[in-house]
């Protein structure tokens, strides 16, 4: 295949490019000063998700670790609203976590969803 700009603009061409500003949380402070506020930060982001902001958020999984860093994507109309966003959530507000907020265009990928309400099943 040709790396030529005419056959990387094509490809481009039919791409959603969807801009969205991705935060890497870390934690910045031992996991029994952030578990009081678990709860507050998931109430926080459920917010913003039914505020429309949230595109999707979580931890890292690693073994044995309750409260680590994680990744949220905002779908914001500014990074400045994304930093507001984010500057806002309790574990940041309060110094237990930091992030670096970066924009971001989603370009590939593929979400499929299946929903069987009646017998309360999906798969994603």
């Amino acid at each position: 295949m040709s790396n030529d700009p005419k056959t990387v603009a094509e490809l481009l061409t039919p791409m959603l490019k969807k801009t969205l500003f991705v935060a890497i949380n870390r934690i910045a402070a031992p996991a029994s000063a952030i578990e009081p506020f678990v709860t507050e930060h998931l109430a926080y982001m459920n917010a913003l998700e039914a505020e429309g902001r949230l595109w999707a958020s979580g931890p890292f999984i690693e073994e044995g670790v309750l409260v680590g860093d994680g990744l949220t994507i905002l779908s914001t109309s500014t990074i400045e609203e994304a930093r507001q966003a984010m500057e806002e959530e309790p574990l940041i507000k309060r110094g237990l976590r930091t992030f670096e907020l970066r924009k971001w265009e989603l370009r590939e990928g593929r979400i499929d969803i299946s929903l069987r309400a009646s017998v309360d099943r999906y798969s994603l």
